[in-house]
């Protein structure tokens, strides 16, 4: 479909494709590196599924469920073989996306990423990054690892202090990965979550105060301004996928994607950020989408 799509010159906006382990031999067969392609369609890495979710209690955790002793989740994959995945996808020379839950799976990513040296300038990523102790977001700092986050299951998940008690101060993380300087990119997971952009910034920025969600008093110093959560979403987001010199700004020389809206966010209450109507949509200078 994508194929099809970039050949015809038909694809309205641009897709940046990470692909599962199954298809990274096809990858390294015909020596495929991460930016293969071109300003609308490009492969820059694979996908690693390491644990689950909270809501089904599979988010691998170091101590068993708060609601469910019997269980601390488990991982998706060996770590002896999430190793070798690694190394093998980080010579090639693709960026790793690995998804990570749970703080066991954490641990897991991050031992993984430290065995393979000096990564900082490789942007290898954690997926939702969701439970993360104190000493792992020093360590993920440390590594210059980047976070792909989506601030809309603060809300989705209003549930989750039953399942991790105690712990969920350690819960979405976002102020706390920012001030230890760690690049974050925002997403919505769709169709799990909301495709409106401007329902995750106002998750990013009200973390529930407004629907009640249980644990927002134990987390409420995650919040991000109103600037913090747009910069991650334009320009972090631009970073996470190595196009900082192409995308996430409005400037001189950088590709002109940009958004018309109905109000400007920073003069409305941020109760209302979250009914912010897009008007126009352009990419690359052309407008692809009208209300």
């Amino acid at each position: 479909g994508l194929g099809k799509l970039w050949e015809r010159g038909e694809m309205p906006i641009r897709v940046r494709v990470y692909l599962n382990t199954e298809k990274s031999e096809i990858l390294k067969e015909f020596g495929i590196k991460r930016g293969f392609g071109d300003e609308r369609l490009k492969i820059n890495g694979i996908k690693i599924l390491c644990d689950g979710s909270f809501g089904s209690r599979t988010a691998w955790l170091s101590e068993p469920y708060s609601d469910e002793s019997s269980t601390q989740g488990s991982p998706n994959i060996d770590e002896k073989r999430l190793k070798e995945i690694v190394k093998e996808a980080h010579n090639a020379g693709l960026q790793l996306a690995i998804h990570g839950i749970g703080d066991r799976a954490i641990d897991m990513i991050l031992n993984a990423y430290e065995k393979l040296g000096y990564i900082k300038d490789r942007r290898h990523r954690i997926e939702h990054a969701s439970l993360m102790r104190e000493e792992q977001i020093e360590k993920m700092a440390r590594l210059g690892i980047v976070a792909s986050v989506q601030p809309h299951f603060v809300i989705t998940d209003w549930w989750a202090k039953r399942r991790v008690g105690d712990r969920v101060k350690w819960l979405y993380s976002f102020k706390r990965m920012l001030d230890n300087s760690i690049i974050l990119g925002f997403g919505t997971d769709s169709p799990v979550e909301p495709i409106d952009p401007w329902e995750t910034i106002y998750a990013a920025v009200t973390r529930g105060k407004y629907e009640g969600v249980e644990y927002y008093e134990d987390t409420k110093n995650e919040s991000l301004d109103l600037e913090e959560a747009l910069d991650a979403y334009t320009s972090g987001s631009a970073y996470v996928i190595f196009e900082e010199k192409e995308l996430g700004r409005i400037e001189e020389g950088k590709l002109a994607d940009f958004i018309v809206v109905d109000r400007d966010p920073f003069e409305v209450e941020e109760i209302e950020l979250r009914r912010i109507k897009v008007l126009e949509t352009y990419v690359g200078g052309d407008r692809v989408y009208k209300k």
